[in-house]
């Protein structure tokens, strides 16, 4: 009777343990987790796990190795959120496969991807041929974005018998104040263009800047900080 207790009382503490790890360290859908985020998760299953069903593990040590991951967790994931550079370290970058209709054949063998499999993801957005693409990201939790030709776009303009308006692309050159080398891989970042250009909108610093993106259109969209705070 004494085990079913000690059971219970473990299972009880795992839940709203894992609940307040969750809560503390951010939800995020299973779309949106990084590697990272899905070997963490293995890990506290374990922890978990072994508590559970051996009696030389007490309440006490699941309570210690809870709190212990949670720290750790929380501590890691604000390190990540405050230190630009070691976010985009840990968490990965996205990937141009595809830049304005041409396929980057040196990253597709970079990260192992054959044409079929680029082809399988494609389909899975109704898009069945490669001419279709304009770009195509691969983002990193694996999934794959997409932008179409301007003819391609349902309703296509070739149907309606009117010119296409291109949409924008763009990448993020500036992250919390920080000038970045290279967002994405495959599309490296003209840095003395973008210090230009965020001084014709009238920022001397970048630190002024919460968050930027250039376009293929040749413009910086800016969000300062004040705009973004207020």
């Amino acid at each position: 009777m004494d085990m079913f207790i000690d059971l219970g009382i473990k299972l009880i503490v795992s839940f709203f343990g894992l609940w307040i790890i969750t809560f503390v360290t951010g939800r995020k859908t299973i779309s949106q987790l990084t590697p990272l985020d899905f070997l963490s998760s293995l890990i506290l299953s374990e922890i978990v796990g072994a508590s559970l069903y051996d009696d030389k593990v007490n309440l006490y040590h699941l309570l210690f190795a809870l709190a212990l991951w949670t720290t750790m967790s929380y501590l890691f994931e604000k390190a990540t959120t405050h230190f630009v550079k070691f976010g985009y370290l840990t968490e990965g970058r996205a990937v141009l496969l595809i830049d304005n209709g041409k396929l980057n054949q040196k990253l597709l063998n970079k990260y192992d991807m054959e044409y079929k499999q680029l082809l399988s993801m494609l389909r899975r957005q109704s898009i069945f041929s490669l001419t279709e693409v304009k770009y195509a990201i691969l983002e990193t939790d694996g999934s794959l974005s997409v932008m179409r030709k301007p003819e391609y776009e349902p309703p296509t303009a070739q149907d309606m018998g009117v010119a296409a308006k291109p949409d924008t692309f763009t990448v993020t050159v500036i992250d919390k104040g920080k000038l970045l080398e290279e967002s994405m891989l495959g599309k490296p970042i003209e840095q003395g263009e973008i210090q230009a250009k965020a001084r014709e909108q009238g920022f001397d610093s970048l630190e002024d800047i919460a968050y930027a993106e250039y376009g293929d259109d040749g413009k910086l969209y800016v969000y300062s900080k004040r705009e973004v705070q207020g």
